[in-house]
């Protein structure tokens, strides 16, 4: 099929999703390929650091650009490895981040995302 619909819960994505409830549903674009994701964009992945898991972000930057350390919360990864307050996505990852920063676990955490590993961009919510 094109598409699905997912169902979404926690707050990394707070308040885009599940403003007035525990859980969201969006449908998920299946047919976009990976190399058309773009900056903002909302996306559904495999999670890099759980098996069967998978994580709803927002795609900060892409392959050749830099992403600024939010020194508010930088995260593990990014104190590891930023240099000068910044930091250089690789060919073929991409940077993800919840738009909830206290609550989200992403690249600031577990690094740059592989493209690989995303599954589709979330189009639209059909509750929240």
């Amino acid at each position: 099929s094109s598409g699905i619909n997912a169902e979404y819960g926690g707050s990394s994505m707070s308040p885009t999703f599940n403003k007035n409830s525990p859980k969201s549903r969006v449908f998920v674009d299946l047919i976009t390929p990976v190399t058309k994701v773009k900056p903002d964009d909302i996306i559904l992945a495999h999670d890099p650091e759980e098996r069967d898991g998978y994580i709803v972000k927002r795609v900060k930057a892409l392959a050749g650009q830099f992403v600024e350390v939010d020194k508010e919360c930088p995260g593990s990864y990014v104190q590891k490895h930023a240099f000068q307050g910044k930091l250089s996505v690789p060919t073929g990852y991409c940077w993800v981040e919840g738009d909830n920063k206290i609550t989200s676990h992403d690249s600031r955490e577990f690094g740059p995302l592989p493209l690989g590993l995303i599954k589709g961009r979330v189009l639209f919510t059909m509750w929240s």
